[in-house]
């Protein structure tokens, strides 16, 4: 088993100033698999890919934005964040499509959501309730239309979703639908008082272990084990 981190499945630059005339910005190749883990696409029996979180506003804002490229020239006119995400898993679904065996079988995770309430992550938004979410709330919190900040994981997800039309060799794992419910899974309620984003943040991105992501993996096994099950 191995795990290889390229939030962006394509290399990322470090930031460059005066990115042909939209100034500062972090350049990424749409065109460009990340060495990282397009070297051993034939050395596993089941590959799982994600991206997701790094794709957000939150992160690359309009005066810092991402700058993609490709043949290495910049996208004219620039493409917005989710544009260049479609544009990333295009070229990047087609890679998989001739480098990777058929005999390999692939998973393709989908983004998980977020649980921040009252504020994005660096605004006072905390994660501070020990109950699930009711399914009045979860459309809420994470339908786009009410433009709330955990919105962004299904706003993802819609793009890797049309992404995948046609490329039928790829196993969908939904972990958000699921997950949308687990507004009391994240560590800052467990770590510290009810006000402690007050004073620091809280962490309602990543998740308590043991807790959801063994769900996740009791999933991905169950995919396994079928794909295994129907090749004998």
């Amino acid at each position: 088993m191995g795990f290889y981190k390229t939030p962006f499945l394509s290399p990322r630059h470090t930031r460059l100033q005066n990115l042909a005339g939209t100034g500062s910005g972090f350049r990424v190749d749409i065109d460009i698999p990340a060495d990282d883990w397009s070297n051993v696409t034939q050395f596993y029996d089941v590959l799982v890919f994600n991206t997701g979180h790094w794709w957000g506003y939150d992160k690359f804002p309009e005066d810092l934005p991402l700058v993609f490229y490709k043949q290495g020239r910049p996208v004219w006119p620039p493409l917005s964040i989710r544009e260049g995400l479609a544009a990333v898993l295009k070229s990047m679904l087609e890679f998989i499509d001739d480098s990777v065996p058929a005999t390999v079988l692939k998973v393709w995770r989908l983004q998980s959501p977020r649980h921040f309430h009252g504020g994005e992550w660096n605004q006072n938004g905390s994660c501070s309730s020990s109950d699930l979410l009711s399914s009045t709330q979860v459309e809420e919190w994470f339908d786009p239309a009410n433009g709330g900040v955990n919105r962004e994981e299904r706003e993802v997800n819609d793009v890797i979703r049309s992404a995948l039309n046609g490329h039928h060799g790829f196993v969908l794992l939904d972990v958000a639908k699921i997950s949308e419910f687990r507004a009391d899974a994240h560590p800052s309620l467990w770590l510290g008082g009810k006000d402690t984003h007050l004073v620091w943040g809280q962490d309602c991105l990543h998740w308590c272990l043991p807790g959801l992501p063994d769900t996740w993996v009791d999933m991905l096994v169950d995919v396994v084990l079928k794909h295994v099950q129907s090749a004998q």
